[in-house]
């Protein structure tokens, strides 16, 4: 049945029911468009499916590590990831190898938490909570929670706890304090210490300085001043 039937049947039963005409006109327009707005809709929800179907079949015949995933028509891919294989370079042995001249400064508002190295020379002058370890020298004028190994170590007016062992020579300043042991070649006291020393080359305390321990050393002089409690080890033959 065409749509001129369609309407003639409309207009006639309207009449019958006493309708006016641009009424009936109105009702016809309307069922017309519900009917073109509903044929669009199965139009558009097929295309939708057509694509997504040729999606999918696109990336079944596709070669590679992409994977593709389809929920409510939505395409999502997986790229496989790369994994770098990491290879520590080998360190130099600490003896024989030569420090650079660069020199790392901790300024004196500065605190770092955690270890702290160099492959030259460090000086620090705020807080460090943790060890440091330097190939070349380490002056330190703040404050140190943690080992620390250098060359030449000097601690100047500064408040160390934590192991301090030197390949070279130890200088510990009149206003220094250090709770922990002493490692080093020559070592100079004109501050305080509570550990144990052990000097290769030999010690020297002066008249400001006071060591609460063992000194092991082959001579050990004293100036007048000097506080020692502790054992002390002197033998000529460390020092051959």
């Amino acid at each position: 049945m065409s749509d001129y039937e369609n309407k003639d049947k409309v207009i006639q039963k309207g009449s019958e029911l006493g309708e006016s005409f641009s009424d009936l006109m109105k009702k016809v327009v309307e069922k017309q468009l519900e009917e073109e707005n509903a044929q669009a809709d199965a139009q558009d929800a097929q295309e939708e499916k057509d694509e997504v179907e040729e999606a999918v079949t696109f990336a079944s015949e596709k070669k590679g590590s992409e994977t593709v995933v389809k929920s409510d028509a939505v395409i999502a891919k997986t790229v496989e990831i790369p994994v770098f294989e990491w290879k520590e370079e080998p360190k130099p042995v600490v003896e024989n190898y030569q420090p650079v001249s660069e020199v790392g400064v901790i300024s004196p508002l500065t605190t770092i938490n955690g270890t702290v190295s160099s492959k030259g020379h460090i000086r620090v002058e705020g807080s460090i909570i943790g060890d440091i370890f330097a190939y070349g020298d380490i002056k330190v004028t703040g404050k140190v929670a943690g080992d620390i190994e250098g060359g030449n170590i000097e601690l100047g007016n500064c408040i160390v706890e934590g192991d301090v062992k030197a390949r070279g020579d130890v200088n510990i300043g009149k206003d220094s304090t250090l709770s922990g042991d002493m490692i080093g070649q020559l070592i100079t006291i004109d501050g305080k210490i509570k550990g144990n020393i052990e000097a290769v080359k030999g010690a020297h305390m002066s008249g400001t300085s006071t060591v609460k321990g063992s000194i092991t050393a082959p001579t050990l002089s004293m100036s007048a001043g000097a506080e020692l409690q502790g054992k002390v080890s002197v033998s000529k033959e460390d020092a051959e």
